[in-house]
């Protein structure tokens, strides 16, 4: 398995907008799952006390299958034409409700695979 984990704060007063705002694009990507290769996809909410009572840390983590899955999607989000304007009409919404420069991401493969249940 192959995570995108991907990490953003937004200010207080966007919670309730931001967490609809994810709600409407996590229901379109269903709508157009043969154009997003993740396996499954979650937004989280950091669930410790905030350091800024002002903010809130918020995240995606991504599942793909393997590399390949991913690159998939990397290459769709930068070549297929109803991706990248799902992506554009995402960011419209998306983008405004996040603090400046506050989004990273990273990439992480499982390396132990346990049948511990």
């Amino acid at each position: 398995m192959l995570y995108e984990i991907a990490r953003w704060r937004i200010p207080k007063e966007n919670s309730k907008k931001h967490l609809e705002c994810w709600r409407e694009i996590l229901a379109d990507q269903k709508a157009h799952s043969e154009k997003f290769h993740y396996t499954r996809s979650r937004i989280v909410q950091f669930a410790e006390a905030e350091a800024s009572s002002a903010e809130e840390t918020w995240g995606w983590i991504d599942e793909y299958e393997d590399r390949e899955a991913y690159e998939k999607m990397a290459k769709a989000i930068e070549e297929d034409t109803e991706v990248v304007k799902l992506k554009n009409q995402y960011h419209s919404k998306w983008d405004p409700l996040r603090v400046p420069g506050s989004f990273k991401a990273e990439l992480w493969t499982e390396q132990l695979k346990s049948d511990l249940k």
